[in-house]
């Protein structure tokens, strides 16, 4: 069951940030990328804050932190946000969502093996080439409409390497210390970093019913939960293989919206989805066996 622990983790952290694009397209006019990464970092580290408080994790030792691994974390989940952000409102969901999530175990991969020259196993391969053929057929609807083209294509792709360089960077963070403080530290860095843009663009869509929702559910679900559950499970499991089970949160939003939003399943989903399924299965027995 220890060994379940990792994967277990990240499927859980598909799930939350399933409904981060969602979010993003049911916020107020007026909303932009830079705003929606400020606000779900900010309220993200006032979440984990909170939680740290209250768990009696403070003080933690600030000398075991792998600071260089962690500032280039911090500047790779800022360009994600802003890449992916874009992307959603260029693109639309479906298509940012498929490019970006379906190029980040393929950057990992080439990521990992440069800089420790791990190669990617057997079972990695072949889930890999899997959960890629159901991410495509998921969203196949979504990407059928000819406007996912020219540079705009290059935003999803962007995003996809930005997330893969910081699943390795975080990693080397959270040998160290928690996944609740590593993530703390890099969505506050990330929140200062960006906090002179609610100066420059417009906030009053905030505060407003629909604003104040959707930025709760972006700060607290998708960023204060959704990520340290990620980083748990990425500290019991290998970048490369973490990377390929996050291709599992399209499946999540198309779950979420057959059950809850009765949305109907075409062919090319339910295939998807046995896609999808089979890749996760594969890599649980590979981390099992392990």
């Amino acid at each position: 069951m220890k060994n379940l622990r990792g994967p277990l983790l990240i499927l859980l952290s598909s799930l939350l940030f399933s409904t981060t694009g969602t979010l993003q397209q049911v916020a107020p006019a007026g909303n932009t990328p830079i705003v929606i990464t400020e606000i779900r970092m900010l309220l993200g580290a006032i979440t984990l804050f909170l939680w740290c408080f209250f768990t009696k994790q403070f003080p933690f030792n600030m000398k075991k932190v792998a600071w260089k691994a962690l500032f280039t974390a911090v500047i790779a989940v800022l360009l994600y946000q802003i890449f992916f952000f874009s992307s959603v409102g260029k693109l639309g969901v479906a298509v940012g969502s498929v490019i970006s999530i379906a190029t980040t175990p393929i950057w990992a991969a080439i990521l990992a093996f440069l800089l420790y020259k791990s190669k990617p196993s057997f079972f990695w391969t072949i889930a890999t080439f899997l959960a890629i053929i159901g991410v495509v057929l998921i969203n196949s609807a979504g990407t059928s409409s000819g406007e996912a083209i020219g540079w705009a294509l290059l935003l999803p792709i962007l995003a996809g390497l930005s997330y893969a360089v910081e699943i390795i960077f975080i990693g080397q963070v959270v040998k160290n210390i928690s996944p609740e403080n590593a993530m703390l530290l890099e969505m506050s860095f990330v929140s200062l970093l960006l906090l002179p843009v609610i100066f420059f663009y417009p906030l009053d869509w905030i505060f407003t019913t629909q604003g104040i929702l959707v930025s709760l559910g972006l700060g607290v679900i998708t960023a204060g939960i959704a990520f340290p559950c990620f980083v748990g499970g990425l500290k019991l499991t290998s970048p490369i293989v973490a990377a390929t089970l996050a291709l599992t949160e399209p499946l999540m939003a198309t779950a979420l919206g057959i059950f809850f939003l009765h949305e109907p399943i075409t062919m090319n989903m339910s295939i998807g989805i046995v896609c999808l399924i089979s890749a996760v299965a594969v890599l649980v027995f590979e981390n099992k066996k392990g």
